[in-house]
């Protein structure tokens, strides 16, 4: 069985890109599946996501194009129905709402089917115009919609009406990679945060946040890890909030899970998530957990108050209180830290593997 994953880059840092490589990497090794990730836009680039040597590797385009450009004039349809011809392949997975028009489009007059999947929340449609209209449209078209939560799951069949067959949730898995680190530390006084430098991940709010906690808490600092477009709002944010050598922007690594250990707990500000892999990487890590319960991805993940803190997603105030909480009780870190590793067990990619090997041979 031939199995394509329609995606828009490996070289930026975000959620898509990363699960998708890990994914495409473990479903190589079913012998019966051939796996393949055509990829939107590859420049001359390094990838911070490797996709194994056995999973071939495509593109479609080598400069930066809107999709509407491409739809219209540079043949995206026919250049990705030419590549699901030429690789015979039985299943396209569109990665992300962008791709599900272009991904349905160019199963017509193939035997591919479509599956479209979702990483985003599905009720909010910020990113870029036409999400609502795309999300429609798949509803209506695609043989399968994948949803990360049951939030998700939810939404789909209450706003969209979409056939409950066609709709098949699965949580993202932890790589198993992201496992492997030691114990935890809850003596450590340093606070992570994990995400793209950009407008999901609402990072000027956690600085405003930070600006409250930290002069209250000598000793303690706060790492974020990530790249991305706002990055020198943000250093000068940090630089007006007197900040500087208490919050630290550290960009993208590639030994980020061999640091997590490094930490006392996890923070999210996010304004919206479709099911976070920081936070279920934070948690099989040991780290205990605190987010906005913003509408899909968190709640899943943490129980308020046994393996971190959900806090109502306008509530400065109480995340400001529970991040307090948390530095100065190390026996409540230290408790939090095995649930979280209790929790974990719900994404391991064993489980979450056999999830997708079946849905890619459902017949129909």
């Amino acid at each position: 069985m031939n199995v394509c994953f329609l995606l828009g880059s490996v070289q930026k840092n975000g959620g898509i890109g990363r699960v998708t490589t890990v994914l495409s990497n473990a479903l190589c090794t079913k012998e019966d599946l051939r796996v393949s990730m055509l990829v939107y836009l590859h420049k001359d680039l390094p990838a911070l996501y490797t996709p194994d040597e056995k999973v071939a590797f495509d593109v479609l385009y080598t400069q930066n194009l809107s999709m509407t450009k491409a739809l219209l004039l540079k043949g995206a349809v026919k250049k990705v129905r030419a590549y699901i011809k030429a690789h015979s392949i039985d299943v396209i997975v569109a990665c992300g709402v962008i791709f599900y028009p272009l991904a349905i489009l160019a199963c017509r007059h193939t035997s591919a089917k479509c599956f479209c999947w979702e990483h985003s929340d599905p009720g909010d449609s910020s990113d870029y115009r036409f999400q609502k209209q795309s999300r429609r449209f798949a509803s209506k078209r695609c043989a399968k919609m994948i949803v990360l939560t049951k939030a998700a799951e939810a939404y789909y069949l209450e706003r969209y009406r979409i056939k409950k067959e066609k709709l098949v949730q699965i949580y993202n898995p932890v790589d198993a990679e992201a496992a492997k680190s030691a114990g935890y530390d809850a003596s450590s006084k340093k606070i992570l945060s994990v995400g793209r430098l950009a407008y999901q991940k609402n990072f000027d709010r956690l600085l405003d946040i930070a600006a409250r906690v930290l002069p209250q808490r000598p000793g303690w600092t706060w790492d974020i890890y990530g790249e991305g477009p706002a990055r020198g709002e943000l250093e000068k944010k940090i630089e007006d909030l007197a900040l500087t050598g208490r919050v630290f922007l550290k960009g993208q690594v590639n030994d980020l899970y061999e640091r997590y250990r490094d930490y006392a707990f996890m923070v999210m500000t996010s304004r919206y998530e479709g099911f976070p892999m920081s936070l279920i990487e934070g948690a099989v890590n040991r780290l205990p957990l605190v987010s906005f319960d913003v509408p899909t991805g968190p709640r899943e993940i943490i129980t308020d108050g046994s393996n971190g803190f959900l806090v109502a997603k306008d509530d400065d105030e109480t995340m400001i209180g529970r991040i307090l909480v948390l530095t100065e009780n190390g026996e409540m870190r230290a408790a939090m830290s095995e649930k979280a590793y209790e929790r974990a067990a719900s994404f391991k990619m064993e489980d979450i593997l056999e999830q997708w090997t079946t849905l890619l041979k459902t017949p129909g």
